[in-house]
């Protein structure tokens, strides 16, 4: 999926045969092989950054994910029977129905039946695995069953080496915005170090530009 989308960005006929070859594949994966952390993990993750581009080259976008309003609520990807969203995989899978930004509900309600596919123990550095076609996203990469801790490990410390930057001097802090949005889920790190209370917040604007 990745060098599909680099051909359709660098304005080359990309093949609809793979990506619907992808999609037909992973309609005929079986969930209940997932039974551990670890497994849906790495599965969820790659699902997410594929589907990502997926749906960018059918849906021909051109500079940003939001050119289609819905990329990220739109439940096109059919998995057996069940149905998801990249919200899904993120908000309810992978963030283990995680508080929402901006006073939004749970991903999944009490009645859902997604519910049993989420992880049992949240893991934040998916924050900085999980790829959305933009430029401000982490880097595309595959994660793997058999590394998933030494590759979740490099992902983090390679996005926040560029994108959590401390001045002690002068007691300020520049950073992507994911440390923001989901300050809640990182535990005593990043912006909630006590070490950094004090120190000045500056936020880098999320650049959505299709990367």
């Amino acid at each position: 999926m990745k060098l599909a989308l680099f051909n359709y960005l660098e304005g080359e006929k990309v093949d609809q045969n793979k990506t619907d070859w992808y999609l037909i594949n992973l309609e005929n994966f079986n969930l209940r092989v997932l039974n551990n952390d670890v497994q849906k993990v790495a599965f969820w993750t790659n699902v997410y950054n594929a589907f990502t581009n997926v749906q960018i080259v059918k849906n021909n976008l051109q500079k940003s994910v939001w050119e289609k309003s819905d990329f990220f609520t739109d439940r096109a990807l059919k998995i057996g029977s069940v149905f998801f969203s990249l919200d899904d995989m993120e908000h309810g899978i992978l963030r283990r129905n995680g508080k929402r930004r901006n006073g939004k509900p749970d991903q999944f309600d009490s009645s859902d039946s997604r519910r049993k596919l989420m992880v049992e123990n949240f893991d934040s550095r998916i924050h900085f695995a999980l790829n959305c076609g933009s430029i401000s996203c982490p880097p595309l990469a595959f994660y793997s069953e058999d590394n998933l801790e030494a590759e979740l490990s490099v992902a983090e410390s390679s996005f926040t080496e560029q994108e959590f930057l401390v001045d002690h001097e002068f007691k300020e802090i520049t950073c992507s915005q994911i440390f923001v949005w989901y300050k809640h889920d990182f535990g005593n790190q990043f912006l909630n170090d006590p070490k950094l209370s004090h120190y000045r917040v500056i936020e880098r604007p999320y650049e959505w530009k299709i990367q």
